[in-house]
C-alpha cells in the first residue's frame, strides 16, 4: 500500500493541474511586443485611441490608428449609442486593415486597457483567435523612453477577412438576460464596474437617460484592478474580487455606461483569473436607462461593499 500512495498522490495532483483553465497568451508585455515587431510577419498592431492623440502625442512605430466609431454599430441600428459592431461590420473592417484569419493582433490605448479590452472582446466574440493587449499600453512603452511615430502610417492592402476562429457567444449578455438576473430568477450575479458617483446617480455620463442603476447591482470600479505600470498581479487581483464576493463559482453579468469599461472588466476575469461564467452586458446603463420601464436605483452602495481606492496612485 505504501507503494501506491505516491502514484495516486500523483494522479490528483495531475487532476488539479489539468482542472484549473487554461488561458490564452492575452497579455502581452512590452518585450514580447519588441519581439513580435521584429519577428512577426502577420502581424497588427491597433492602437485605439482617438486619431488627434494617435497623430499630435505619438505612436508606436507601426501601429495602425482605430477608434470606437468604427466597431460600433451604425447609428440607425439602435435607438440609443454604444452598442457593437455586427459581426459584417467588423469583417469590414479587419478587410480594410489587411487581417487575415491568422493574422496576429495586438492592441493598445493609452487608458489601461480600457478601449483595446472593448475591441479585444469584440474580436473574440465573433471568432478572432490571436489577439491580445499590451501591458500598461503607450503608457509603458514612454516610460521605458521607447521611440514614437507622429506619422500616418502607410495604407493596408486590403484583403477578404472572415472570422473562422472560435466564437464566444457566452461572454455577452443581452438585456433578457440581464432581465432575468435583476429579477432574481437567475443564479447569477449584476456588477457595476462605473465610477461610485455613476453608480450612486451623483452624475450622469452623455448618453445615458437617467440616473442610477440596476437594482441588486454590486459596485466595482474597473480601475481596481490596474495601476499605472498595468494589470495589478494575479493573487492581488482574485483577494479583490473575492473580496466583493464576485468569485467563480457564480455567473457574473458586468456592465458599465455602455460596455465598454466592462469589456475591460471581463478580459481581467476570463483571462488573468480564469473564471469561466463571465458576461457582458454590451447595452449597459445607456439601454437599461433609455427604458423607462426597468426599474432602476440610486443612493450609496451596501455596507459590504469593498472601499476603493485609487490604485493608480499606487507604486
Amino acid at each position: 500500500m505504501a507503494q501506491k500512495k505516491p502514484m495516486a498522490f500523483l494522479i490528483l495532483m495531475l487532476s488539479v493541474v489539468m482542472s484549473v483553465p487554461v488561458h490564452s497568451n492575452a497579455v502581452v508585455s512590452l518585450d514580447d511586443l519588441e519581439q513580435k515587431i521584429k519577428q512577426a510577419s502577420n502581424l497588427l498592431l491597433l492602437d485605439v485611441r482617438p486619431k488627434v492623440r494617435f497623430l499630435l502625442l505619438g505612436h508606436i512605430p507601426g501601429a495602425v490608428n482605430i477608434w470606437r466609431p468604427a466597431f460600433q454599430a451604425e447609428v440607425n441600428d439602435y435607438p440609443y449609442s454604444g452598442m457593437r459592431a455586427s459581426k459584417q461590420k467588423m469583417s469590414e473592417l479587419l478587410s480594410r486593415l489587411g487581417a487575415t484569419a491568422d493574422t496576429e493582433i495586438i492592441l493598445y490605448d493609452d487608458q489601461q486597457g480600457m478601449d483595446a479590452a472593448r475591441l479585444w472582446w469584440l474580436l473574440k466574440l465573433y471568432g478572432h483567435d490571436q489577439v491580445s493587449i499590451l501591458d500598461g499600453g503607450l503608457s509603458a512603452w514612454e516610460k521605458h523612453k521607447k521611440k514614437l511615430n507622429f506619422k500616418s502610417p502607410l495604407t493596408p492592402e486590403r484583403s477578404n477577412y472572415q472570422f473562422t476562429g472560435k466564437p464566444h457567444p457566452q461572454w455577452l449578455a443581452e438585456i433578457e438576460k440581464v432581465k432575468s438576473v435583476q429579477a432574481k430568477k437567475e443564479n447569477a450575479i449584476l456588477v457595476d464596474v462605473r465610477s461610485l458617483d455613476e453608480f450612486t446617480g451623483k452624475t450622469i455620463k452623455s448618453g445615458a437617460y437617467r440616473h442610477g442603476r440596476i437594482p441588486g447591482s454590486i459596485w466595482f470600479e474597473y480601475k481596481q484592478t490596474v495601476n499605472k505600470n498595468g494589470f495589478l498581479d494575479k493573487e492581488r487581483l482574485k483577494h479583490l474580487f473575492q473580496s466583493a464576493g464576485i468569485t467563480p463559482d457564480k455567473e457574473i453579468i458586468v456592465y458599465c455606461q455602455s460596455g465598454v469599461r466592462s469589456a475591460h472588466t471581463l478580459f481581467v476575469l476570463s483571462e488573468i483569473l480564469g473564471y469561466n461564467r463571465i458576461k457582458n452586458y454590451d447595452g449597459s446603463w445607456i439601454e437599461w436607462s433609455w427604458m423607462r420601464e426597468l426599474p432602476a436605483v440610486q443612493g450609496p452602495p451596501k455596507k459590504n461593499h469593498i472601499k476603493f481606492t485609487n490604485p493608480l496612485q499606487r507604486n
